[in-house]
């Protein structure tokens, strides 16, 4: 059994008019259902939906993260509870405590809950100003011993220029980490995707809306972007 982590963006989670769509919502569900009988799953969500820091850079850095960070909680409170209204049982573990509501887990407390099939959902990233997501995802990884991770987001895959601005971009089937290291291309930040050199862990970048070709990945049918050696 494989353990994965579903890296899923938060614009990613927005629909029209709605900051977390129940239609995006129904998505991560279906994919984990997909998945669960056959892999571990671990869920780190990020918090653009709500905010983005980078487009509030007149704010002090350290307001600004902390703010960032406490959209991906109310994420992962969206999904544990919409988890839990379809029977799917969850965890969120985050770097700070909410008393009576969430808990900073151990390292061996999160993994002998995800070893009995609970789904670990991480918010807060790893709780410090200056870090992204992408941080969170590989302290996630860490932890959790995961051997690959699938970024869900509003694109198809990995491109040489912006799709939405050009229309000539052309997406890539496969990358090598220092392809990306090289040419900067968005999958994660520096620090993540050397992370994921140096332990040999995949990354498949996706659309969110593609999750049903998932299970056809795990038997050789390839689709977005796959980052690996």
């Amino acid at each position: 059994m494989s353990r994965i982590i579903l890296k899923i963006s938060g614009e990613a989670l927005k629909e029209d008019n709605d900051i977390v769509a129940k239609c995006k919502l129904d998505i991560i569900l279906n994919t984990i259902k997909l998945l669960k009988d056959k892999h571990q799953i671990g869920v780190v969500i990020g918090g653009g939906n709500f905010f983005r820091g980078r487009e509030h850079e007149d704010m002090e850095a350290l307001t600004r993260d902390t703010i960032g960070m406490l959209g991906t909680v109310m994420n992962a409170l969206y999904l544990k509870d919409y988890l839990a209204n379809h029977n799917i049982e969850s965890v969120v573990s985050t770097p700070f405590e909410f008393p009576n509501l969430l808990e900073n887990y151990d390292k061996s407390t999160l993994k002998r809950l995800f070893d009995s099939g609970k789904i670990i959902i991480f918010g807060g990233g790893i709780g410090l100003s200056g870090y992204s997501t992408d941080s969170g995802t590989i302290l996630a990884r860490d932890i959790l011993e995961a051997n690959l991770i699938i970024k869900m987001t509003n694109v198809d895959g990995v491109y040489n220029a912006d799709p939405k601005k050009d229309i000539n971009a052309t997406k890539f089937d496969y990358l090598t980490y220092d392809d990306v290291i090289k040419n900067q291309y968005q999958v994660m930040d520096l620090y993540a995707i050397k992370k994921c050199q140096n332990k040999q862990t995949k990354i498949l970048v996706m659309n969110i809306n593609d999750y049903k070709k998932l299970p056809n990945y795990f038997e050789g049918q390839k689709f977005g972007t796959e980052v690996g050696e």
